[in-house]
């Protein structure tokens, strides 16, 4: 286990691509860890406390986290505990493990993902789940929660793996969706646009585009790029 600790209010963002594998490595190798802060590259030990405590693969983040972006990038397995607010991309291409964030996220969150679960205890901002700008793909696979509310462009071209917001959310849920499941327990803004597939169900209100056809299973579409995508309201 690895307990990392800002040792200072950053002024700029920091980028550290920093997964639970690095609580295995010996304590020297995690100190000399590279990651940027603002254009500069410098060892961990910089801009952190570190402490080791044995060689599980966990990462505990204690302090304000929110302008740390990319922890858990590509992650495999091993669990991060985040005692905060995170920044962005935060379990972007993730692939197996689990992410716990008992603050806030900020965007990207969970961004390519294609397995392992990611749980936030607060609200997220926009993006989840989304492929980032020219990729044709969003999550693959695994499981994003997320307790509060969230923003705008909510899984954007899914194509596997489920979503679940306890809250509210904004708009243009599951734009171009393809596969997997987004549940809404709350009420959201336009839901479906250009959907080839997958599922959307919503307990409150939601603005559904116009696109879509009444069934006695729900409204199926976007018949506009030929899709099948359903979109319910959660009993």
């Amino acid at each position: 286990m690895l307990v990392i600790r800002p040792r200072s209010d950053f002024e700029v963002n920091v980028e550290a691509e920093i997964t639970p594998e690095l609580a295995t490595k010996p304590v020297e190798e995690i100190r000399l860890f590279r990651v940027y802060y603002g254009n500069r590259l410098v060892p961990l030990e910089e801009l952190f406390n570190l402490e080791k405590k044995g060689d599980e693969e966990v990462l505990i983040l204690e302090g304000d986290f929110s302008r740390v972006k990319w922890v858990g990038m590509g992650m495999q397995s091993g669990e991060i505990i985040v005692k905060g607010n995170i920044g962005a991309h935060c379990g972007a291409f993730m692939k197996g493990g689990k992410i716990v964030i008992e603050g806030n996220a900020d965007d990207w969150l969970g961004a390519e993902m294609e397995g392992g679960e990611i749980i936030v205890k607060g609200n997220t901002r926009h993006l989840v789940a989304c492929p980032y700008w020219g990729d044709l793909e969003g999550m693959k696979g695994g499981k994003i929660t997320i307790e509060g509310n969230a923003g705008n462009y909510i899984g954007e071209k899914m194509c596997g793996g489920e979503i679940e917001i306890k809250g509210n959310a904004g708009d243009f849920i599951g734009t171009e969706m393809k596969d997997g499941r987004i549940v809404i327990h709350g009420s959201c803004g336009y839901v479906g646009g250009d959907m080839k597939g997958g599922e959307i169900l919503i307990g409150g209100s939601f603005e559904l585009v116009p696109a879509f056809v009444k069934t006695e299973d729900g409204f199926v579409g976007d018949v506009n790029v030929g899709g099948q995508g359903k979109v319910k309201v959660l009993k």
